[in-house]
């Protein structure tokens, strides 16, 4: 076998081996984190991603993912007092026809809330990621709240 030929063979055997290599991982993104550890999100940034069922969701957003993290926004308008969730905005808008990437679902395990309408800071762990329920894509954007203030 020739030399060219050897390199050629050596060249393809490379170009396959890196196709098997796992894809890089995404870092947690070069968000500010707080005195406390957390990401400081900003729900406008958040919210206003471009994004349709199914579409990839860029990498800084999948990368909030598992992070614990701390975002300022507002209550939608249709949060139940005694409720165990609430849609949180970057406004005070009624959002009854919102897209599922328009708010993060805040749940708050055990507790309750009523609404407020003030700013309110979560603070709690990010899950990323579209949750279908009964056929329709009902969150992108999801934290599993420690604490609401």
């Amino acid at each position: 076998m020739g030399v060219a030929m050897k390199i050629l063979l050596a060249s393809l055997l490379a170009l396959g081996l890196c196709s098997l290599a796992p894809p890089p991982r995404v870092s947690a993104p070069s968000l500010p984190r707080n005195s406390d550890g957390e990401l400081e999100v900003s729900i406008m940034k958040l919210t206003s991603i471009e994004w349709r069922r199914g579409a990839r969701l860029p990498d800084w957003v999948k990368a909030l993912d598992g992070q614990r993290v701390k975002v300022l926004g507002y209550m939608a308008l249709d949060t139940d007092e005694g409720s165990h969730s609430f849609r949180q905005t970057w406004d005070q808008c009624g959002c009854e026809s919102a897209k599922a990437s328009h708010f993060i679902a805040v749940d708050l395990g055990e507790k309750t809330t009523g609404y407020n309408p003030d700013e309110i800071s979560v603070i709690g762990t990010m899950s990323v990621g579209e949750r279908e329920e009964d056929g329709f894509i009902t969150s992108l954007f999801r934290i599993a709240a420690e604490s609401v203030h």
